[in-house]
């Protein structure tokens, strides 16, 4: 089984291996809306007059992440409020620590480390924007209807299975490219975006992620065992 066409599509050019596609799901129980993103935010100890963009990925090149922290210097200059978390760990994070003191954002981008799980729902909460800036190999990217699944819209690269996901839902959530260029340019449009109007597009994202419930994909696993049985 893969998750994605793109998956599929890997397996068979590779190894001539061919794959029942079957989406991911989220628990949508676990990964909701909050009901006041400020509480949430002081409780994780963010600013509550900023604009937040989120991320969480294995601090690896493949990720993206030094084309968002060039995207991150970007935007601060226009959108002085902005204010970038990313999550995780992996060797890249020297590299991007000093990126962040060269260019002097540390009051625009925090790196948090390893969150734990039973944190992530709160960050994807206490965003405004999640951002997934993947350069290559996205085999689905969970994290984004972990996202969508807490009301909190997602920009990501046009590369591998982001399409897919997030094409399904609105074409305009893929930035032009995945250049520090194209995501800045994304980000700012966004965070110009009518409040009113984002609140709306919050629900929607909500409504989009339902469509990938753990049910519906226990749903789908329990009838291929019934085809393969």
């Amino acid at each position: 089984m893969s998750a994605s066409v793109f998956m599929a599509d890997r397996l068979r050019a590779e190894h001539g291996v061919r794959s029942r596609i079957t989406p991911l799901g989220v628990d949508t129980a676990e990964f909701s809306p909050a009901e006041d993103r400020g509480l949430v935010r002081r409780a994780l100890g963010l600013p509550e007059d900023r604009f937040i963009i989120f991320t969480v990925r294995n601090l690896a090149p493949r990720m993206g992440l030094e084309n968002l922290v060039e995207a991150a210097a970007r935007v601060a200059e226009n959108v002085p409020d902005s204010y970038f978390i990313i999550g995780g760990r992996g060797y890249l994070m020297p590299r991007l620590e000093g990126m962040i003191k060269e260019r002097g954002l540390s009051s625009h981008v925090k790196l948090t480390g390893y969150i734990e799980e039973k944190e992530l729902a709160s960050y994807y909460q206490a965003a405004d924007l999640f951002v997934l800036p993947t350069r290559e190999l996205e085999g689905f990217g969970l994290v984004t209807l972990e996202a969508l699944a807490c009301g909190t819209p997602v920009l990501a690269t046009p590369v591998a299975a982001n399409i897919e996901v997030l094409g399904g839902f609105n074409r305009e959530l893929l930035f032009e490219s995945e250049t520090p260029e194209a995501m800045a340019e994304g980000i700012e449009s966004f965070a110009r975006r009518d409040p009113a109007g984002l609140r709306s597009f919050r629900d929607k994202c909500r409504f989009f992620a339902e469509g990938y419930s753990w049910e519906r994909y226990a749903d789908e696993m329990e009838k291929i065992f019934y085809e393969v049985l």
